[in-house]
């Protein structure tokens, strides 16, 4: 499969970061996933949002924690995005998309997304199988799609955005990455252009300038075209996204980090004798 390959219709997003948040819609079904506590990691990142000059609205990035999709162990990612008053106008959205992989991030499990857009409600849900290797795309209220052909080590569009977090960059200029959202399939190319020192509300960071190509298609992004996308995540282990840029039919966006908020650790009692 190559970047152009992709089965079914094309549909209008950017994966990695916050273009995909606009774009697009995915649902749970009641009981497909059960929340485990122990060792949610509970770091989540704000973003303030720009078309061109304009405040947009804000975003947010966040590792949930342990969960349960279907009986197997997974990893649960949350992204959320609320366009502000002035801009809601134009475009109104509210949305919250939620990312299952596996354990070791390798392959997701479950994607869903619940939205209002435009003062419609919408609900959707894509399901991986593993054995299979497809996705299926589910929407509340209709019936499924056909499921889709996709690669061992397929991504969801919010899961992608950890996974790029997790990989070792140094010495490396160019990746590929499998992602879908049920609809289509996409191999993006995902290479490093080079360090800057960026400074956002949060604060100043030494970066890795990351570029990734996505097909256009429908929706807030241009149709027929390709886009990119540029993504700056911090040059050490942490790999935070701090800033990325990208295009919409109503111009360019900005996200910008502002805030950086990680769990307190857990506080324990060690009595005379060593014993908890």
């Amino acid at each position: 499969m190559n970047s152009r390959d992709h089965t079914g219709p094309r549909t209008g997003w950017l994966p990695p970061l916050f273009v995909l948040v606009f774009a697009l819609s995915v649902i749970a079904l009641p009981g497909a996933v059960s929340e485990g506590a122990p060792g949610a990691e509970g770091e989540k990142l704000t973003y303030a949002l720009r078309w061109g000059p304009v405040r947009a609205g804000k975003a947010t990035l966040e590792s949930v924690g342990r969960a349960e999709v279907n009986g197997c162990q997974a990893r649960h990612f949350l992204g959320t995005i609320e366009t502000d008053s002035v801009v809601a106008a134009i475009y109104s959205a509210r949305k919250r998309l939620e990312g299952f992989t596996d354990p070791a991030l390798s392959r997701s499990l479950l994607y869903r997304k619940n939205q209002e857009e435009g003062g419609e409600l919408s609900e959707a849900q894509v399901v991986f199988d593993t054995e299979k290797n497809t996705a299926t795309y589910c929407k509340i209220g209709h019936r499924c799609r056909k499921p889709i052909a996709i690669h061992p080590d397929t991504l969801d569009p919010v899961s992608c955005i950890f996974y790029l977090r997790k990989l070792s960059l140094d010495g490396v200029s160019e990746t590929r990455i499998h992602v879908s959202d049920g609809k289509t399939a996409l191999w993006v190319p995902v290479r490093i252009l080079g360090r800057e020192r960026i400074t956002t509300p949060a604060g100043t960071f030494s970066t890795l300038k990351v570029e990734a190509l996505i097909e256009r298609g429908r929706g807030p992004v241009k149709r027929n075209q390709k886009t990119r996308l540029l993504i700056w995540f911090t040059d050490n282990q942490e790999r935070l996204p701090v800033m990325a840029q990208g295009e919409l039919v109503l111009g360019p966006f900005t996200a910008e980090l502002t805030e950086i908020a990680r769990p307190v650790p857990k506080r324990v009692w060690v009595g005379p004798q060593g014993t908890s």
